[in-house]
């Protein structure tokens, strides 16, 4: 009978452990159910946001607002250039600055009592929530007809081409301000400077001259901005040329001979900033090309034809620089003149010079390809130069 007891309180020890063994088992697993993985915080994006037009023949800047989603655009208002023939502008890295190359003075040719030349460099303060544009003080020396401005890539200094004087010139940025302060003695230039652009590294200048079929290679201080002419203007194969772009990766540069309706291919010596011609010039898809663009990437480039009034696309070797057409010439207003691509990558913007007002296209980020976004914005008279303004904007995070 004992042992029947001790059988009996053996085995209801054993059975209430068991139970107790499984329950725990159930609670460690209960316990160790994964947890949703924390997403990470959303990262800052670049959208379009200003658009930025020079009006040559009402003396007047345009500001305009991008819509980030349709790349349609809307007026912010206007104001006078500072002087006459506002031909071209450029904005500062930052968005906080634009500057303006007026061909004539006030007073001058189309005040009636004067010549042409001597228009200066205007700079403006940007409201980037409003876009209006605030004058810095009064227009700077630039030579005899101020013809185009480019801002270095450190946003520290500005350099412009005097298209009689024959010369570029140099400007410290005041980062405060947006003061420019001239930098030494204007150096020379080949004859008819038309157009200049420089390296993405800023470490080069190189400069049209449309009289003598020549660019003019320069080096520049990145201390001070100082400009060094490396030799002598570099003959192109191609007659006016026009408008010259280096390749984001600084490793090229593409040049539109106007005359001859095609685009010269160069490769840059990395140490020296020499050209060196590749292959014969490229046609153009239209007449009289004008003006160059390209997206971020480097991927493509765009050329817009004041003649037939299109726009041509390229994809580009990223290895050979070389150029190959992309689908057919998708058409612009009358006299595309100038062309800008916004920051983010999204969305070309042509100023139509002949028709005053601007067309806008979003880039396929793949193929390259445009597509027209609306009907064309009106500009004021004689659309001659555009730029745009991108900011980050961090995205809401996800639910």
């Amino acid at each position: 009978m004992r042992k029947s007891r001790l059988f009996a309180f053996q085995t209801l020890f054993t059975l209430t452990m068991s139970s107790l063994l499984l329950t725990g088992c159930s609670s460690s697993r209960q316990m160790a159910t994964p947890q949703p993985t924390p997403q990470p915080a959303p990262q800052p994006v670049l959208v379009p946001q200003l658009a930025i037009i020079a009006n040559r023949d009402d003396n007047t800047i345009s500001t305009y607002s991008i819509n980030a989603s349709t790349g349609e655009l809307r007026s912010s208002g206007s104001v006078a250039s500072g002087g006459n023939a506002p031909i071209a502008l450029a904005v500062d890295p930052a968005g906080h600055f634009a500057y303006v190359a007026n061909l004539i003075a006030l007073g001058g040719v189309g005040d009636s009592n004067g010549d042409i030349g001597g228009g200066g460099i205007s700079a403006f303060s940007i409201n980037t929530d409003t876009g209006a544009l605030t004058p810095v003080g009064s227009p700077v020396d630039a030579g005899q007809g101020p013809r185009t401005v480019v801002v270095h890539p450190s946003g520290k200094f500005l350099y412009g081409t005097s298209l009689l004087s024959d010369n570029i010139f140099a400007y410290a940025i005041n980062p405060s301000t947006g003061a420019l302060t001239p930098i030494g003695s204007p150096v020379p230039t080949g004859t008819g400077p038309l157009s200049l652009t420089l390296d993405p590294a800023g470490k080069f200048a190189y400069v049209v001259n449309s009289d003598d079929n020549t660019i003019s290679e320069f080096t520049i201080d990145p201390i001070t901005g100082a400009l060094t002419t490396s030799g002598k203007p570099v003959p192109v194969a191609g007659f006016d040329p026009t408008f010259m772009m280096v390749h984001a990766s600084g490793k090229f540069a593409y040049l539109a001979n106007t005359v001859s309706n095609t685009i010269s291919v160069f490769a840059i010596d990395p140490m020296s900033g020499a050209l060196t011609p590749l292959g014969d010039p490229v046609l153009s898809c239209g007449t009289f090309p004008t003006a160059l663009a390209e997206d971020p990437s480097g991927k493509f480039i765009y050329v817009s034809n004041v003649g037939s009034g299109g726009i041509c696309a390229y994809a580009v070797n990223s290895t050979t620089g070389a150029l190959s057409p992309i689908g057919s010439p998708v058409p612009a207003g009358d006299g595309p003149a100038s062309l800008n691509i916004d920051p983010s990558g999204k969305y070309l913007f042509a100023a139509n010079s002949q028709s005053a007002n601007v067309s806008a296209f979003a880039i396929d980020p793949t193929a390259g390809t445009l597509t027209s976004v609306g009907t064309p914005t009106p500009t004021g008279k004689t659309p001659s130069s555009v730029a745009t303004i991108g900011k980050l904007i961090t995205p809401p995070a996800p639910n």
